[in-house]
C-alpha cells in the first residue's frame, strides 16, 4: 500500500510540479516582454476585408461599426458582416453603415454553425462578384462586440510593414463590475501573457484568440477549407492548421492592437463558454497529436512541443485551487515530501509578477470571494466533455445583460 501511495505521488506531484514551473515560466517571460511596433517610411500594398459573423447581435454591434467608421484603416477595407438570427432593427441600423451585408443561417444538425458561417464566408470571398473585385489580400476577423480602439489598425499596419502576414491583436475588457467579470478578464490577460507574448517573446507565432486578428487572405482560406465541423470551437485548430503547414507563417502578438468587448458577467454564461473551450482544447489535442509528435520528431520543432504541452495542460484555474490544498495536506501529513511545495513557489511566484505587473491585482482582489464557486463552474464545464455534449456543437456566448 505505501508502495502505490509513493508512486502515485510522485507521479501526481511530478505533473502538477511540472506544469506549475511551466506556468511560471510562461508568466514571467510574458510579462515581462515588450515589443513595439518599428516605424518604416514604406508604403503598404494591402486590402483588408473586415469580417464581422454577426450571431444574434446586438446595439454593440452598432457601436463596433461605428468605431470601424471613425478609426479606419488608411489602407483599402470593405467591411462585410454575416448575420444569423439577427433583429431586424439591428440589421437596419447596421445598413445605414458602410458594409457589404451577407445573411444566412445554419443547420447545427450538420456540426459547428460557426465554423459553417466561415466555410460560407470564404466561399463568398472567392465566388462573390463584388467582393472578389475588391481583390483583398488580407482578413481582419472581429467579434460581433469587438470595438475598435482608436490605433488598433495604425498598430496592425505598422507590423505589416514590417512584414508580418499574421498579426494577433488584443481583447480588453469594456466591463468588469463583478467577479465573474473580473474572472473572465484576468483569464483573457492570463492567455494574452502565456499564449501570446511569451510565444512572441521565443520567436514563435502567438495562438489565436479566436477574432481581432489579420492574417493573409490565403492562410484564412486553406486553414478554414480544412477545419472539422465536429470540433467545438475554432481557434485552436485552425491554429494548429497554420503551424503544422510545411510554409513557415509569419506571425506577432501586437498588444497595443486593442479591441475592446464586452466580459461574460453571468455565472451561467460563463459556463458554457469554459464548457466550449476545454472542449476544444481536448479534443483538438487529442485530434492533432499524432501530427504534432510528427512535427516534433521529424521536424525537429521546439515550437511544436511547446505547444502540445500547452494544449495538454489541465485547467489552469483547477490547477489554482488543487495545488495549494495538496501543498496544505503535504506539510501537515507528509511533510518529507516537497513535491507540491515547490509547486505551490512556483505557482505564486508566477502568479505574483503576472498580476502586478499587468495591473489586475484589484480584479484579484474582487474575484476572490467568489473563486471556490467560479472554479466549481469550471469543473462541471470539464466534466461536461465527457458527457459528449459539445462534440460539434458551437457554443454561442450570449451576454444575458444586454439587449438582444
Amino acid at each position: 500500500m505505501s508502495l502505490l501511495f509513493h508512486y502515485t505521488y510522485l507521479i501526481l506531484g511530478s505533473f502538477i510540479l511540472f506544469y506549475c514551473v511551466y506556468l511560471m515560466f510562461t508568466l514571467i517571460i510574458g510579462s515581462l516582454y515588450k515589443r513595439k511596433a518599428k516605424p518604416q517610411n514604406i508604403s503598404l500594398d494591402d486590402r483588408w476585408i473586415i469580417y464581422i459573423p454577426a450571431y444574434k447581435a446586438n446595439n454593440t454591434l452598432i457601436d463596433a461599426l461605428d468605431a470601424i467608421e471613425k478609426y479606419p484603416p488608411k489602407v483599402p477595407y470593405m467591411t462585410v458582416v454575416l448575420f444569423q438570427h439577427c433583429d431586424q432593427k439591428i440589421m437596419n441600423a447596421a445598413y445605414e453603415r458602410k458594409i457589404f451585408a451577407l445573411e444566412k443561417t445554419f443547420d447545427s444538425n450538420l456540426g459547428n454553425t460557426y465554423i459553417q458561417a466561415l466555410k460560407f464566408t470564404c466561399d463568398e470571398i472567392v465566388e462573390e462578384k463584388v467582393i472578389a473585385e475588391f481583390k483583398a489580400n488580407h482578413v481582419i476577423l472581429l467579434d460581433k462586440d469587438n470595438v475598435v480602439s482608436p490605433t488598433f489598425f495604425d498598430e496592425i499596419e505598422l507590423f505589416r510593414k514590417e512584414g508580418f502576414n499574421y498579426i494577433q491583436g488584443k481583447r480588453s475588457a469594456l466591463n468588469s463590475q463583478n467577479a465573474v467579470a473580473s474572472y473572465d478578464l484576468i483569464s483573457e490577460n492570463l492567455n494574452n501573457v502565456s499564449l501570446r507574448n511569451y510565444k512572441s517573446a521565443m520567436g514563435w507565432n502567438p495562438e489565436l484568440t479566436g477574432s481581432a486578428f489579420i492574417v493573409q487572405i490565403d492562410w484564412f482560406i486553406k486553414g478554414i477549407k480544412k477545419l472539422s465541423l465536429k470540433n467545438p470551437g475554432m481557434d485552436k485548430n485552425l491554429f494548429l492548421e497554420w503551424l503544422l503547414d510545411k510554409e513557415k507563417l509569419k506571425g506577432i502578438y501586437a498588444s497595443d492592437a486593442i479591441v475592446y468587448e464586452e466580459k461574460t458577467d453571468d455565472i451561467e454564461v460563463l459556463q458554457q463558454q469554459r464548457s466550449r473551450w476545454f472542449a476544444e482544447q481536448y479534443m483538438t489535442a487529442f485530434a492533432f497529436l499524432p501530427r504534432l509528435l510528427k512535427k516534433i520528431f521529424f521536424g525537429l520543432s521546439i515550437e511544436a512541443l511547446d505547444y502540445t504541452i500547452s494544449i495538454l495542460r489541465p485547467p489552469r484555474s483547477i490547477l489554482m485551487l488543487l495545488t495549494p490544498l495538496l501543498f496544505i495536506v503535504e506539510v501537515i501529513f507528509f511533510n518529507q515530501y516537497q513535491l507540491f511545495t515547490y509547486a505551490f513557489g512556483c505557482l505564486i511566484l508566477g502568479a505574483t509578477f503576472f498580476l502586478s505587473l499587468n495591473g489586475l491585482l484589484p480584479a484579484f482582489f474582487q474575484l476572490m470571494g467568489r473563486f471556490p464557486m467560479l472554479i466549481w463552474s469550471n469543473c462541471k464545464s470539464l466534466f461536461s466533455i465527457f458527457q459528449g455534449k459539445a462534440k460539434g456543437n458551437f457554443i454561442h456566448t450570449e451576454r444575458k445583460n444586454l439587449d438582444e
